[in-house]
């Protein structure tokens, strides 16, 4: 018989993968700050401290979790998880998309997904949980900080990505700044649902809910 806790911790994880959920249809509905709620649920699933105790571990199944990873490409740098959009009619001509998709590397330990797997932006190398953490713990997912992270604010910089330097001629006023390279500002937001994405498929085809 399952006991009343294991059955509350179940419902609470039920739960959790609802919010993941929401939040990432959100995101792909356009509102692309759900990813600091993402950031958060994440945190709550897997984020242990000595204070503090994720949901996977009160389950009794971190340790023994694991997950699906995007799969690489030749660059192996922030281009295994972002894709770039360019609309030249855009006040924000150039953004990142997060890749999605069915391909994964399966049965890839958690701690190697969480804590050491390493994201390269240029000079910055970074893991899912420092980003998760920045942007729920300082970025406004649970907290605002007053001042970020380096490296988070190198992602949000995005100055590692494509940049586009406008010279040309519209109709009317130009829809963004011309003579001056514009980079996508929105990479951390697009990590975080590329992460979420992982999680989600992870919880379906490891069957994290018991029937």
């Amino acid at each position: 018989m399952t006991k009343p806790d294991d059955a509350r911790l179940q419902k609470k994880l039920k739960e959790q993968l609802g919010f993941l959920r929401r939040s990432a249809r959100d995101f792909d509905g356009g509102d692309e700050e759900e990813a600091l709620r993402l950031a958060t649920t994440m945190r709550v699933l897997f984020h242990d401290t000595s204070s503090s105790t994720s949901l996977l571990t009160h389950l009794s199944i971190r340790h023994e979790t694991t997950m699906l990873a995007t799969p690489p490409t030749q660059f192996a740098d922030w281009r295994d998880f972002l894709n770039v959009s360019i609309d030249l009619n855009s006040s924000e001509p150039v953004r990142f998309l997060p890749k999605l998709g069915g391909l994964f590397i399966p049965d890839v330990p958690l701690e190697d997904w969480w804590a050491t797997d390493s994201i390269a932006a240029s000079e910055t190398a970074v893991s899912r949980k420092r980003i998760i953490l920045g942007a729920a713990n300082r970025d406004g997912g649970a907290h605002v900080d007053t001042k970020l992270q380096n490296f988070y604010e190198h992602l949000v910089k995005g100055e590692y990505g494509l940049g586009i330097t406008g010279d040309l001629t519209f109709d009317g006023p130009a829809p963004f700044p011309q003579g001056v390279t514009i980079y996508p500002r929105n990479g951390h937001l697009a990590f975080l649902r590329q992460f979420a994405h992982e999680v989600l498929n992870a919880a379906n085809h490891y069957h994290w809910i018991h029937p």
